[in-house]
């Protein structure tokens, strides 16, 4: 690899690196504002209202969203002390919302029950929704009880799929805001950084060496409803002192920054530049990074002559056979 590609190749490893390091700290804003906030358990709450809320339970003081979440094994995910629009579980298994919906409409018989008992309980609730679609789901169950849970969870996570889409949509505008304060806060002006790493081979080469102790991998994810993956971005790499402190030459405010206007319209289109990069997450340049780094690792190709010698049957000597005489 000719010198000149391996500075373009270094340039945007570095440039790489750092909207990985600031998609990082937008995701770690993010998450910290989505646990204050409890967007995901009243994203959650939401859609089991939407399940649920149009029923009567068997109790007619009662609706039988009520009554879901008086049930033990809904009740039991719950914050202790607190209503259902306080205390939400942040994800809910869909086997157990099954269970629960099951044992709810069957209340009436104790013990284990059959397809009949649930069937037959599902008909003596009052009319309404969900009586309605616990009929539909379990007509073509052909009288297994377990085919009919397992309809119920379909169900279920069909709906949690159209809530988290709700989540997804709130959380990419949450990011986008984060991004461009994250941006504006810290000067990361795309222009601005890509003129310094191409002229400073120092700082690049100090960016680069950083970038190799980048592990290179994350797993994205906006269920609400997923019980071993309810992180919508789980990161296994937080960034270390030495990673953020080589960034300093490249992020951050100066006088002459504040005091040069005609430098201001680069230096907005070096923010929006790098509002949109943030904004495509963590994950997407956790990739990037990896790709570009098995290419830097990768180096010129051995030709084959010199990677393996041919062989050469003149020069192996050749094993001397004995003549045989008859006997």
């Amino acid at each position: 690899m000719g010198l000149f590609n391996s500075a373009v190749l270094d340039w945007a490893i570095g440039i790489v690196f750092v909207y990985l390091m600031l998609a990082i700290m937008c995701t770690t804003i993010n998450e910290w504002i989505a646990g204050i906030s409890g967007i995901r358990a009243k994203t959650l709450a939401k859609g089991v209202a939407q399940l649920l809320d149009e029923q009567k339970g068997n109790d007619p003081t009662r609706s039988f969203l009520e009554d879901f979440y008086r049930h033990p094994l809904v009740s039991s995910m719950m914050s202790p002390g607190k209503q259902a629009s306080e205390g939400h579980p942040s994800y809910l298994p869909s086997r157990t919302f099954a269970t629960a919906v099951i044992d709810l409409a069957t209340s009436t018989k104790p013990g284990s029950i059959t397809f009949a008992d649930l069937e037959s309980g599902i008909k003596n609730l009052p009319p309404g929704d969900v009586r309605t679609a616990l009929l539909a789901l379990i007509q073509n169950a052909h009288g297994d009880l377990d085919r009919a849970q397992r309809n119920i969870e379909v169900w279920f996570d069909d709906s949690m799929e159209r809530v988290s889409g709700w989540y997804k949509r709130w959380t990419q505008i949450a990011v986008v805001c984060i991004a461009a304060l994250l941006t504006i806060s810290t000067n990361a002006d795309t222009v601005r950084i890509a003129r310094v790493l191409w002229t400073n081979g120092t700082e690049r080469s100090l960016i680069v060496e950083r970038a190799k102790n980048a592990p290179t991998s994350a797993s994205p994810n906006s269920s609400v409803a997923d019980p071993d993956n309810n992180n919508p971005m789980r990161l296994v790499y937080s960034p270390k002192a030495g990673d953020l402190s080589a960034l300093k030459s490249v992020l951050g405010w100066s006088g002459e920054d504040l005091n040069n206007w005609r430098g201001w319209p680069a230096r907005v289109l070096g923010w929006l530049l790098s509002i949109a990069a943030i904004s495509l997450g963590a994950p997407f340049w956790f990739d990037t990074l990896n790709k570009l780094m098995n290419v830097r690792n990768a180096g010129k190709r051995p030709d084959k002559s010199a990677s393996a010698p041919k062989d050469d049957k003149k020069s192996v000597p050749q094993p001397t056979v004995p003549a045989t005489t008859g006997s």
